[in-house]
């Protein structure tokens, strides 16, 4: 193409940015961010989320256990037997029975209710029922004079004369004591500690305490008067025992409160010619039962209370809600004055049963009573709330129900409903 038919065109130069003049760095600023501190990067920390979870997982699950061991060792402490025995004895009831139920031996000698479960003692065993029916557990203990206490969580049988001591809780027979001489009397407190009463060769008897793990831990060696009972408090700290001698052709009776660090008595309580019967744990106190009277004696302040009677102490009963008394004569059964006994040895009534009584229990404030075959339920007052009737042949009987109870007889247990109000 020619020159001149090029078109021409003005071009103009290009120019150089100076960018010295410029800063490369870009600075990104947000106005909320004047006010807010930055953290170190170095106090930073990253926590991935699975990470923390399993953190916070781990942190309940620590103060779980913390909390249940906590109360494990604070339910250990409290409850009488401690908290493993209680757990056995409790699992141990669970499960359905049915009344009537058999009986193993051919003599019933006594019966015990322990609130959720009973023991019978025959000539030949001791059964565990509970209340429901069931038999928690039936073994031959095989002693020619068999008597038992109950604890909270155990029962205690020695053979009386013999040589032998089993001691149960619900899985079965868990300890068996051999003494050196023939047993005199024992007993067995609320928290398992136990206290034996033996003949000696150097002394008149011996009385010697076991703690509730079997330890021997006191021993006091009377030497003129017969111990006819012993009794360890609730604490586990003391020991009570009633002895018996004779002086000038008559009988001296008193019952001695010792601690463990002394061979000393912390009191004496002089019972001069009337013959302790029994010796019981009685709220903060100890009931001193003798033949022709009642007596109260405090643990610590060692204050008393004493109800004279009017004919014979027939039977004596202890429970939660104090002491019964059942008093006769005898040259007639069939005249008996209830007397019932607050846990500070306070007497809070009395009243009459015309009848000839088989067995008689005090339980939840209330007095059951079984007379041949009658059955009733009385209050503190005397007045009858329920009656009923029960089979020929009745020995003994256990509350198991505020309206039931089950009756013993030397073959089978029954159930009783006593459901009848009166008037």
């Amino acid at each position: 193409m020619p020159d001149y038919k090029r078109k021409k065109f003005k071009r103009t130069s290009k120019r150089k940015k100076n960018h010295s003049n410029y800063d490369n760095t870009i600075t990104m600023t947000n106005k909320k961010q004047n006010n807010v501190s930055i953290v170190p990067e170095d106090d930073i920390k990253v926590v991935r989320g699975k990470k923390y979870k399993r953190k916070q997982q781990t942190k309940i699950f620590v103060c779980v256990i913390a909390f249940v061991c906590l109360l494990c060792i604070i339910l250990s402490t409290i409850l009488p037997g401690g908290l493993y025995e209680n757990a056995i004895n409790y699992s141990s009831v669970i499960g359905h029975g049915s009344y009537p139920t058999g009986i193993s031996g051919g003599t019933v000698l006594n019966t015990v209710s322990c609130g959720t479960y009973y023991y019978v003692l025959t000539d030949t065993n001791i059964t565990a029922y509970a209340n429901s029916g069931k038999i928690v557990f039936d073994e031959l203990h095989g002693f020619s004079n068999p008597i038992i206490s109950v604890s909270s969580t155990r029962a205690l049988v020695y053979d009386q004369g013999g040589k032998s001591i089993y001691i149960y809780n619900l899985s079965g027979k868990i300890y068996t004591l051999q003494t050196k001489k023939e047993i005199i009397t024992a007993s067995i407190s609320q928290n398992g500690d136990f206290a034996v009463a033996t003949n000696s060769d150097s002394y008149a008897s011996v009385a010697t305490v076991y703690n509730n793990n079997y330890k021997e831990i006191f021993t006091w060696n009377s030497a003129k008067e017969i111990i006819t009972n012993v009794l360890v408090n609730p604490s586990g700290n003391r020991l009570a025992v009633s002895t018996l001698d004779v002086v000038s052709g008559q009988y001296s009776s008193k019952v001695s409160v010792f601690g463990f660090d002394s061979a000393d008595p912390l009191h004496t309580l002089d019972l001069g010619s009337s013959m302790a019967l029994a010796i019981k744990n009685t709220g903060k106190g100890i009931s001193v039962v003798c033949n022709d009277k009642y007596k109260f004696l405090h643990w610590s302040k060692f204050t008393t209370n004493e109800l004279s009677v009017s004919g014979e102490i027939n039977s004596f009963r202890n429970s939660k809600n104090g002491i019964m008394l059942t008093v006769n004569r005898a040259n007639d059964r069939s005249d008996n004055t209830v007397i019932l006994i607050s846990k500070k040895g306070e007497k809070l009534s009395e009243f009459k049963i015309n009848s000839s009584i088989t067995d008689i229990q005090y339980n939840n404030g209330r007095v059951y009573s079984v007379c041949d075959t009658s059955v009733n339920i009385y209050d503190k007052n005397g007045n009858i709330l329920k009656k009923g009737v029960c089979d020929y042949g009745t020995q003994k009987f256990a509350v198991i129900g505020a309206n039931s109870i089950a009756t013993v007889s030397d073959t089978e247990i029954t159930k009783i409903n006593i459901q009848e109000g009166e008037g």
